[in-house]
């Protein structure tokens, strides 16, 4: 078997495992990196946003390469339908599964037993990076990892924001956008506090040379490293897993590499090992490694997600600003992205406004789609143990890695919080106008947000609650780092991209001083 040396091995290549390549390779420019993914490459561009690709049938292209094992393009599923299907015990692969991901569960007989059925992947080089919608809102009040210092958190969210490039102004305003604006405003602004009154949804998106969109997916965030020929220390591999972790004691030396296309194996030694490969196969790999800390895939949590489409009443927007609203600037049928912040305990959901070709899921619509408006709101679960991931010990998945399954129930609580969720919904729609057919407010299947946290949760100390520590480091090792949603150890309904890009960040400090030292 081959062997490599390296000093920082990272595995998982979505927009974590990008910040982590990017600030190391900045801060310590000798350091050799290698990054690997499962997943196939979709274009010439590392890691590049498929909205970002010339053309349907690119962007088709892409979506399918990263299905994993469902290489064919799925149905049209309605929002009702996928949620119906779901309540009523009709699962099927077509009906949870969206474009761009394949279901982490994909045979009927698992299915039948699995409690978070809509749990979904996305394999490809550049992770979820390559397909999310890009939303990357401050976590409120209560959001907040409140053991780590304001000033610390503060300013790893400031460089978060710096490496998504995230902006306010994707979007230009038009008519019908600065309606909904007024509208919102009007429903919550008043219960909000100042620092948290509705606005348009900070989006991670930046402007090309001609002026248009550029969603920033992980060759963004690489900057120059997306061009390996310019960087000889940083070395990115697709289609390359990696099957097991190396270690003795405290100490990981390094990892065992396969090349999926040849089945030809590696080694890789390396000094620091970095595990980014998302919330649910980063557990994974760590299981499979026999590295099993008591908390390892419990405290998995995801908000619950309710969806509601309507259609916006003609006589609310305001026909004379049309005059001097330039359709051209737009590169996309998109009105925008709007946002109700989370602001316990006045608001204590996150709501996410947005015309369908923002969102992560799909409906049929009748007329004009600007009119359309889909709100989606999320609500806080509960933190409990009990919800985990369930490695199987004697079966494997269709990379022969160990099989997963998911225990997740909703308590009392939780259900309390989703009927005031669906209250405050219903306010908001029926200040809109009407509800269309097909998207009547809809509770999501579990696992439809994608937003997996906990199963690699941070802690304060190690006293078997969390599995790494305030800066990321897994307990008892001295060189194992993890990153992504995973880390998360608290409840929250926003997306979780900023923070788990905030929370790498702050890993980095620790890393850059091991390394240096």
């Amino acid at each position: 078997m081959k062997t490599t040396v390296a000093d920082v091995l990272i595995v998982g290549s979505g927009p974590i495992g990008a910040t982590f390549a990017r600030l190391l390779s900045d801060q310590v420019p000798e350091a050799k990196i290698i990054m690997v993914d499962l997943g196939p490459r979709l274009s010439n561009k590392s890691g590049q946003h498929f909205k970002n690709m010339p053309n349907d049938s690119a962007r088709e292209e892409a979506q399918i390469k990263s299905q994993g094992p469902h290489q064919e393009a799925y149905p049209l599923i309605t929002v009702a339908e996928r949620a119906n299907a779901a309540q009523k015990g009709h699962l099927s692969l077509e009906m949870l599964a969206r474009p761009g991901t394949h279901l982490v569960t994909d045979n009927l007989e698992d299915l039948a037993t699995n409690q978070m059925p809509a749990a979904s992947l996305s394999s490809n080089l550049g992770g979820m990076g390559a397909h999310w919608t890009c939303a990357c809102p401050r976590p409120g009040n209560a959001e907040r990892i409140a053991f780590i210092p304001e000033e610390e958190y503060d300013r790893a969210f400031a460089k978060a924001e710096e490496l998504l490039c995230v902006s306010q102004s994707t979007f230009v305003d038009s008519p019908e956008g600065l309606a909904i604006m007024k509208i919102l405003g009007g429903v919550f602004n008043e219960k909000l506090a100042a620092d948290r009154q509705v606005q348009r949804m900070p989006l991670a998106c930046k402007t090309d040379k001609n002026g248009g969109q550029y969603w920033v997916g992980s060759d963004v965030i690489l900057g120059e490293l997306a061009e390996p020929h310019q960087q000889s220390n940083f070395e990115i591999r697709s289609e390359t897993l990696c099957r097991k972790l190396i270690h003795e004691k405290s100490t990981v030396s390094g990892a065992i590499l396969e090349h999926l296309p040849t089945g030809e194996q590696e080694e890789i030694k390396a000094k620091i090992v970095i595990v980014a490969a998302d919330a649910i196969r980063t557990p994974q790999l760590l299981w499979a490694s026999g590295i099993r800390p008591r908390a390892l895939g419990h405290y998995l949590n995801e908000h619950p997600f309710i969806f509601t489409f309507v259609e916006l009443k003609e006589d609310l927007v305001d026909k004379s600003l049309a005059k001097s609203y330039n359709k051209n600037k737009r590169t996309e049928p998109t009105i925008g992205v709007f946002w109700v912040p989370f602001d316990a305990p006045n608001h204590p959901f996150h709501g996410q406004i947005m015309h369908m070709d923002v969102s992560p899921l799909k409906i049929e619509t009748h007329g004009n789609p600007k009119h359309i408006v889909g709100l989606g709101w999320g609500c806080l679960k509960e933190v409990r143990y009990e919800d985990q991931i369930v490695f199987s010990e004697d079966k494997n998945d269709y990379l022969g890695m160990p099989k997963m399954n998911f225990k997740f129930t909703l308590t009392s609580k939780d259900k309390e919080s989703i009927a005031q969720a669906m209250e405050i919904q219903s306010q908001a729609a029926a200040a809109f106008g009407k509800v269309i057919k097909e998207g009547e407010q809809t509770l999501m299947p579990p696992g439809t947000s994608l937003h997996y946290e906990g199963t690699t949760r941070m802690g304060e100390k190690n006293d078997g609650t969390s599995v790494c520590d305030p800066f990321s480091q897994v307990w008892e090792f001295d060189n194992l780092f993890v990153g992504g949603n995973g880390v998360i150890p608290m409840a929250t309904t926003s997306n979780p991209t900023l923070t788990s890009v905030a929370m790498a960040v702050r890993a980095c400090e620790k890393i850059v001083n091991k390394l240096k030292n």
